[in-house]
């Protein structure tokens, strides 16, 4: 509990002619990684803020600032001053060792109330999720720790205390829980704040194309020459791709009752 804090955030929404900027404050929790005063947060928090502050109890604030952030993984790292001794890193653990059933717990600062605990266990493993800039998040974990508004950019852990990864997204069609919740993997986390911390960016290997597998069924039924492997379906206009002068299909079929497109 002591680890992990609640994050306001605060953006200028509107400028108003006769009363000015209109600013708007949105929350979300984050938690200590080390005692040099960096906390893991998620970016769609901290995203378009023009003022952070980060809350361990009561009415203490305390001021925060960007070092990095990666919409790609919706992670960002923030940093405050603030004396060691007063930190309680959380120790990370090893998200590729987690199993489905396993134990966990979120907590989190859900309608502002701080350090909430709710108790659940890994649902599935190796969801996909999309990032806030369209990009897709792999290896995520899937839990039934009721996690509400609030609760982003909190830890998941498990039950040796051990952080698993960073509660980020809900499914629910209300906007309220239903028992479907989304963390980024705990060693997604390492990488992001590793770079963060060294550069204060991060970088993503990037193709820029689509792909469907090819089956045998496929590969018998339209005399594709190969038996396994990959057909480029299309390439992002500007990816890395496009410029080396991989090119999409444009022939339709379906086979087996499944659709692909041939000619890439």
């Amino acid at each position: 509990g002591p680890g992990v804090v609640q994050v306001t955030s605060t953006s200028v929404v509107t400028e108003n002619p006769f009363f000015g900027p209109q600013s708007a404050s949105s929350l979300g929790s984050g938690f200590v990684v080390d005692r040099d005063g960096y906390i893991v947060t998620n970016y769609h928090v901290i995203e378009d803020a023009q003022e952070i502050e980060v809350n361990f109890s009561g009415d203490d604030r305390v001021p925060a600032k960007i070092v990095g952030s990666d919409p790609s993984t919706d992670l960002a790292v923030l940093k405050i001053d603030a004396h060691s001794r007063a930190l309680t890193p959380l120790p990370l653990g090893n998200s590729d060792e987690v199993h489905v059933g396993d134990a966990v717990v979120a907590i989190g600062n859900p309608f502002g109330l701080e350090r909430s605990v709710t108790a659940g266990i890994v649902s599935a493993l190796q969801r996909d999720l999309t990032a806030p800039n369209g990009y897709t998040i792999d290896k995520v974990i899937q839990t039934d720790a009721p996690i509400n508004q609030g609760n982003s950019g909190g830890p998941l852990l498990n039950a040796r205390g051990q952080v698993i990864g960073v509660n980020s997204q809900i499914s629910s069609e209300t906007g309220g829980n239903v028992g479907i919740g989304f963390a980024v993997p705990v060693n997604t986390v390492k990488e992001v704040v590793s770079q963060i911390k060294e550069s204060g960016k991060v970088e993503h290997a990037y193709l820029g194309v689509q792909m469907q597998e090819i089956t045998p069924e496929l590969a018998e039924t339209v005399n594709v020459p190969v038996d396994e492997g990959v057909m480029v379906v299309g390439v992002v206009e500007g990816s890395p791709a496009d410029e080396a002068g991989l090119q999409g299909g444009e022939q339709q079929v379906i086979v087996g009752g499944r659709s692909y497109v041939l000619g890439g």
